[in-house]
């Protein structure tokens, strides 16, 4: 008996290491929290379940962020960034790298395949630069903020199969590449830039909110000159509702 009972306890000492270890190699792969959610928001990590997000949920490198019609989030990443996703949106943290002790080295690149966000660029967007990538525009926002809609058409009725990518510069500056024809423009603050596969349009706004780009149910966006308020709904009883901005939270607490 003295042999099966020494494999036990190999067996369960390293089972209880491996279990030691599993929250340190979670904890290495968070790049951030869920600090605001309107039901029903969810991420699914990479190779695992989708789950419900609730505030205070760890967000980790390459997690899939889902919401409803009804939905939306705000993530605080770990080096400061938000991003508040709107609802009927669909977007993957494809990359976040950040050493607070080693500044200008971050990474930070997201996907946005469908719906809406608001970008808010920490201090990887100070010194790097980050990533916003759709099926037809890259985004590359330094010191800034932007709002990146994106859905399957444009007001110019020049959307492709890919769809129809509306971005507006809220903040810093904005570089936007086309990667249909890889033709690229840089934005100032509160212009904006509509691209879908066979052009893009340009256009100046005064100011913006998250639902006055996401267009949501039939709601149309409408675009003026420079100098005009050039962003707003038609009245469509469909608009998607207004995602309201949460205040700032603090940022994530470290494992214990």
């Amino acid at each position: 008996m003295a042999r099966p009972l020494a494999s036990l306890i190999v067996s369960a000492a390293l089972a209880a290491a491996a279990f030691m270890m599993a929250p340190a190699a979670a904890w290495s792969d968070t790049v951030g929290t869920a600090a605001a959610v309107k039901p029903a928001s969810t991420g699914t990590p990479p190779g695992g379940s989708k789950r419900t997000l609730q505030v205070g949920t760890a967000i980790v490198a390459r997690e899939r962020i889902q919401t409803t019609n009804t939905g939306s989030v705000q993530l605080m990443f770990n080096d400061k960034s938000t991003m508040t996703v709107g609802p009927a949106s669909d977007l993957v943290i494809d990359d976040f790298v950040y050493n607070p002790n080693a500044a200008g080295n971050g990474r930070f690149a997201a996907r946005l395949t469908k719906g809406a966000l608001r970008f808010v660029g920490g201090e990887i967007s100070h010194t790097a630069g980050a990533t916003i990538n759709t099926p037809v525009a890259t985004l590359g926002v330094r010191g800034g903020a932007a709002f990146v809609t994106h859905d399957s058409l444009c007001e110019s009725k020049k959307a492709g199969d890919s769809g129809c990518t509306r971005i507006v510069c809220t903040g810093g500056v904005c570089s936007v590449r086309n990667r249909v024809d890889s033709r690229s423009v840089q934005l100032r603050v509160n212009q904006a830039i509509e691209i879908g596969r066979l052009g893009s349009v340009r256009f100046n706004v005064t100011s913006v909110r998250l639902n006055d780009v996401a267009r949501g149910g039939n709601g149309s966006l409408v675009m003026g000159k420079a100098g005009n308020k050039a962003t707003g709904f038609s009245a469509q009883a469909t608009v998607d509702q207004t995602v309201k901005q949460a205040p700032e939270p603090a940022p994530p607490a470290a494992p214990q």
